[in-house]
């Protein structure tokens, strides 16, 4: 009997890795792997949007240049479309974020994988101008 169970507890046993092993790959909208953020920091002012993946997308605003300390405000982002992505929170900060492999080099010369285009960010007038987003 423990003969022919034994092909069916292998099988089961690989369904079951290779489901887990899928599931680590999941992510928020193609972009945040599950359980992490994506940080996208501005300068001259310091602000910053982080995208939170925690089984769905949060965002939060992260000011830094109106007032005497850092203030975050956490909110929601919808996304409409993927690479490039196209979001906005209700902070509001709108804007895209695209891949740009080795391609953005930060403030502080750090070499970063995604390039954010703000189009409208809170408190902040035009011109915006790009900047790198980092998976810390």
């Amino acid at each position: 009997m423990l003969a022919v169970l034994r092909p069916t507890i292998i099988a089961a046993t690989l369904i079951a890795a290779s489901g887990s092993a899928l599931a680590a790959d999941y992510s928020c909208e193609g972009l945040v792997p599950a359980g992490q953020k994506m940080i996208c920091s501005g300068f001259e002012p310091n602000w910053a949007v982080e995208l939170i993946c925690n089984g769905a997308m949060s965002a939060n605003f992260i000011d830094a240049f109106s007032g005497s300390g850092v203030q975050t405000t956490p909110g929601t982002v919808t996304f409409s479309s993927q690479d490039p992505w196209t979001f906005e929170t209700s902070h509001p900060v709108r804007g895209t974020i695209a891949a740009t492999p080795g391609g953005c080099t930060d403030e502080s010369d750090a070499v970063r994988d995604f390039t954010f285009t703000p189009t409208a960010a809170s408190g902040l007038s035009p011109p915006f101008h790009s900047f790198c987003c980092r998976i810390p």
